[in-house]
Formats: C-alpha cells, sequence, structure tokens
C-alpha cells in the first residue's frame, strides 16, 4: 500500500514549482490561497531576474512559509531536464506531502468552499496514492462516493499532490517509458507504473466554485486570463465532456488564442496520418 498511514489529520504541504517571471508570483500567491490549510513550504527553482528572488521573500515572509531556493533556472531546462529538477525538489521536501503545480495553471475556490480534508480523507478510504487535477476528466476515471472527486491514473505536473518517497517510486516507469515520452517522461513514467501495477489516484473534478485550468500562457497576457478565469468568464466549456474527446492529449487551454489556419490543417492531417500509418 503506497499512501501512507503516519499523516496527521491535516498533513503538511510543500508547494514545488518554478517561477521563471516576476509577475508568476500572482499565480504563486493564488496556489498559497487555494489550500484550505497554510502552506508549509515552497520549494523552487528561479528564473534569472533578480526581481523573482525578492518577491519570493516577502510571499513566503508574508504567509510563514519555509523557503528552500533550489537555485537558477531556463525555460528550456524547465523542458528538457523537468525530471532532474523535480528530483532535486522533492529531496529538499520535508513537509508531509509535496505538491507540484505550473505557473500557467491558475486555480480558484470560492470563499465558502474547502476541500483538502475530504480529498485526503477520501485518499486514504480509496487506497489513491495521489491527487491531480487541471483537465477534464478521462472516459477511464472513475466515480468516487462524493462527486468533487473521481479516481483516476492520468497524472498532471499542473497539480499533483504526492508523498515524496511515492513520487520517487512512480518515476521508475515501466521499460520502455523512456523511448515512448521524450519531454513527457515525468507524467508518463509514472502513468506507466501506476496501470502496470493496478494504483489509482483521486481527481480534483472542476467545477463553478472550485476549478484548476491549464492556460498554456506565460507571458503578460497571463495576468488577463486570470482575471477573466476569476470572473468565470467563459468556463463552461471546460467543465463538461472529457479530456479523450480532444484530437490529441492537452489540446485545449483556457482562453488560448486559436492557431494560424495552416498550423491547424498540419495538426490535424499529421494527427490522422499516425492513426493510420501507426
Amino acid at each position: 500500500m503506497l499512501i501512507s498511514d503516519k499523516a496527521p489529520e491535516a498533513p503538511s504541504v510543500a508547494l514545488l514549482t518554478f517561477v521563471l517571471e516576476e509577475h508568476h508570483c500572482v499565480i504563486l500567491e493564488d496556489w498559497i490561497a487555494f489550500f484550505d490549510h497554510p502552506i508549509a513550504e515552497l520549494v523552487v527553482h528561479l528564473g534569472k531576474d533578480p526581481g523573482i528572488e525578492t518577491r519570493v521573500r516577502q510571499l513566503c515572509e508574508a504567509h510563514g512559509i519555509r523557503l528552500h531556493d533550489m537555485g537558477r533556472t531556463t525555460p528550456r531546462e524547465t523542458t528538457d531536464s523537468e525530471q532532474q529538477l523535480l528530483e532535486k525538489q522533492f529531496d529538499a521536501v520535508t513537509a508531509d506531502l509535496g505538491c507540484v503545480v505550473r505557473l500557467d495553471t491558475i486555480p480558484y475556490r470560492a470563499r465558502n468552499v474547502t476541500w483538502q480534508d475530504a480529498a485526503l480523507a477520501l485518499m486514504k478510504e480509496t487506497g489513491a496514492c495521489f491527487m491531480t487535477g487541471s483537465t477534464l476528466p478521462y472516459r477511464a476515471d472513475r466515480p468516487t462516493p462524493r462527486p468533487e472527486f473521481m479516481l483516476t491514473q492520468s497524472i498532471s505536473n499542473c497539480f499533483l499532490v504526492i508523498e515524496p518517497e511515492i513520487w520517487r517510486t512512480l518515476q521508475a516507469g515501466t521499460q520502455d517509458s523512456e523511448s515512448k515520452y521524450g519531454r513527457f517522461l515525468v507524467e508518463g513514467a509514472a502513468e506507466d507504473y501506476v496501470a502496470e501495477n493496478g494504483l489509482w489516484g483521486l481527481r480534483l473534478v472542476n467545477g463553478e466554485d472550485i476549478r484548476i485550468f491549464h492556460c498554456q500562457e506565460w507571458g503578460l497576457r497571463l495576468l488577463r486570463i486570470r482575471d477573466s478565469f476569476r470572473k468565470g468568464y467563459r468556463i463552461s466549456p471546460f467543465l463538461r465532456g472529457y479530456q479523450d474527446d480532444y484530437l490529441y492529449e492537452n489540446a485545449r487551454y483556457y482562453m488560448q488564442r486559436r492557431e494560424p489556419l495552416l498550423r491547424r490543417a498540419r495538426v490535424f492531417l499529421g494527427y490522422w496520418r499516425r492513426r493510420l500509418f501507426n
């Protein structure tokens, strides 16, 4: 059994992320507020702008959060060396749980909504070894006694709550994980391990009052998207259906700009070429 019995009723949580631009701290503070209980630790690699470090330290001091500054990184390194960077971050965690988040992913919960205690109790009840979110459910997801949660074998690093030792275990993947996934190895290896060993995690289901949307935007436009998201603007298409319904995995992002027509035609043709010849 992977989920530990040693954690107290409200386990301490460390946030793990990459803060690449100073304005990303706005989303980081949203993540801190998303949890019902105070965040214990922040484990981060930072972008090169010195203003980022200043802002992050001020944020931690304001919220009483212990900071683990893991050094500098770049957008390219967070893509090409994600597994190695996350391994260093999880090694630094002293809290009961680590929560990996991405800052192009925006959380929201209404003021009267709580979820953390119920989720952790359900994880223990069901034997779920992680909790995730940020997309629509997959068709293979299973219902739970609570409609705001589902059981899933899909994993998103946009929001992943997990014990550090379990994260390390899942990263073993299967024999062919490394050759299959490329830069998506961290999520892919974990999903392979979970499927091969008959394990499940918990999905936090998006709704009007609590939701996590991936927008795939890193520039200053991110803050305008955040404003629309918090107001509930055009969220309804992202609250129904299944992730499997789209042409390729994670094909749809909140407030995403449409690709040029030629690019869309190439993606469409490439998708059907792979379907016909693989």
